[in-house]
């Protein structure tokens, strides 16, 4: 017989693995009863007996036994969370035991025996957004916390799950509806120029101000993809020019194998580091000339190609770079970049004196486009500062007038994007005097499109693949 789902589920929530104590999380409707028989408690704030006796928010400290034969599994502390003010919404039970897999393998064991089922992916999280405790921006916001491996994307993604998104979607919609309703109202007046003229201009001044306050929104995406993607530097360069030397130190780590011999890297290298709170993947390329070496040409072909994905490009000029090397290679960074990538040279091997052609790169370098120029040396560490400085400046360079708030989802993104181009066409309809009622059914499939953010149009298969992505016990 197949056993209804009653509800109750549990994970490990802590990381897989040997640790000093793991904790096991429970969500269902009177989860503490049902876990009640496994359960001896040693010490309570009120000497309570039973878990479920506990009120909310208190601990305690207990035996978990094995019900069927009454054997200790590991001494635990037990935390009780009452509905609604738990995470899920629902009543919640936290068991920290030690983190063995022994243990946690016995008590799970346990918990399945006692018909409590093991949670899906994002499943907690979930159930707190089918509860209201939170809306989808907050939820999704979870996980990049979760996954955060840079202090501004940990900052980023604590302004969204504090509701900075759904605030401003909020904002958005409610004018948007006020519009709606005022485009119903007009229908009852149609035979009323001066309302129809009224209704009409109200929707255009509503629609220019929420296309400011999306593309507002959007355009924080150009520094959230460099937290969400991270941001992609790279350093190119004629053969020993220092490339290797220079990632190894902004890194802070040995990447790159370093030696006098041209060629030594024949591949792209990666590193990635956090730059000032930036996430970024550093990335060392082979040394740019002609050879007849196939492996070396391959690798200067996979350089070439490292400069349209990367959003800044550190060329390296060495005093043996030419001037004709140097003009030739700016002008490949520049024509295979992106269009809102940012070129720097760094004029290498400072502490061997300058270099003998820096004024005529220089003027080479400005005819592209090029305006940030640094002497370095990448063995001494000398201004190298400067070069983390650069790659902090070109990220906030990115910046909008978003605020605190930064787009780091690519659906978010795109999703806007999209719903901006509806209220465009409701905006050229309004011009073309298409007629109201065209405004209103174009605005309401960009509503539609807002609402797959916000949670309120989501379908249960988006849901479901949204929450997928989450780790088993958030």
């Amino acid at each position: 017989m197949i056993s209804q789902d009653n509800g109750m589920f549990c994970a490990v929530s802590t990381p897989a693995g040997t640790s000093g104590i793991a904790v096991i999380r429970i969500s269902g409707q009177n989860v503490s009863a049902v876990i009640d028989g496994a359960v001896r408690i040693i010490r309570s704030s009120g000497d309570y007996k039973r878990v479920s006796e506990m009120p909310g928010y208190t601990c305690c400290f207990a035996d978990f036994n094995n019900p069927s034969d009454g054997s200790l599994i590991d001494k635990v502390v037990i935390t009780r969370f009452e509905a609604p003010f738990s995470y899920t919404g629902d009543e919640m039970v936290e068991i920290s035991c030690h983190g063995s897999a022994a243990v946690k393998k016995k008590i799970l064991d346990v918990l399945y025996s006692l018909n409590i089922r093991s949670a899906g992916p994002g499943e907690f999280t979930k159930t707190a957004f089918m509860n209201g405790k939170m809306s989808l921006t907050s939820a999704e916001a979870v996980m990049d916390i979760i996954s955060a491996d840079s202090s501004e994307m940990l900052r980023a993604a604590n302004v969204i799950s504090a509701g900075g998104l759904n605030e401003k979607l909020e904002e958005i919609e409610s004018s948007l509806y006020d519009m709606m309703a005022r485009i119903e109202m007009d229908v009852d007046f149609d035979d009323d120029e001066s309302e129809e003229y009224g209704a009409s201009r109200c929707c255009r001044e509503t629609l220019s101000e929420v296309l400011v306050k999306i593309d507002g929104i959007t355009d924080t995406y150009r520094q959230g993809r460099m937290l969400s993607e991270k941001m992609r530097v790279a350093f190119t360069g004629i053969p020993n020019s220092g490339k290797s030397t220079l990632l190894n130190r902004i890194a802070g780590y040995d990447r790159s194998i370093v030696t006098d011999i041209s060629g030594t890297t024949t591949d792209t290298i990666e590193a990635v580091s956090e730059i000032e709170g930036i996430p970024v993947i550093l990335t060392d390329t082979a040394g740019i000339r002609q050879t007849s070496n196939i492996i070396e040409s391959m690798g200067v072909d996979r350089a070439r190609k490292e400069y349209g994905r990367s959003d800044l490009i550190f060329y390296l000029v060495s005093p043996d770079t030419t001037v004709e090397q140097a003009r030739d290679q700016i002008h490949d960074i520049r024509a295979m970049a992106p269009s809102d990538s940012e070129a720097v040279i760094l004029f290498n091997k400072a502490d061997i004196g300058p270099n003998p052609h820096e004024e005529q790169i220089r003027l080479a370098a400005r005819g592209y486009g090029v305006e940030k120029f640094i002497n370095i040396s990448a063995s001494t560490g000398e201004n190298t500062a400067e070069v983390r400085k650069a790659i902090k400046d070109h990220y906030d360079s990115m910046g909008s007038s978003g605020g605190e708030l930064i787009l780091t989802s690519r659906r978010h993104y795109e999703i806007l994007s999209r719903a901006s181009a509806r209220l465009r066409e409701a905006l050229k309809a309004l011009e073309d005097n298409a007629g109201l009622d065209v405004v209103s059914s174009i605005t309401r499939a960009a509503l539609d499109l807002t609402g797959e953010i916000s949670g309120k149009t989501v379908s249960a298969d988006l849901a479901r693949t949204i929450f997928d992505k989450f780790c088993i016990g958030k």
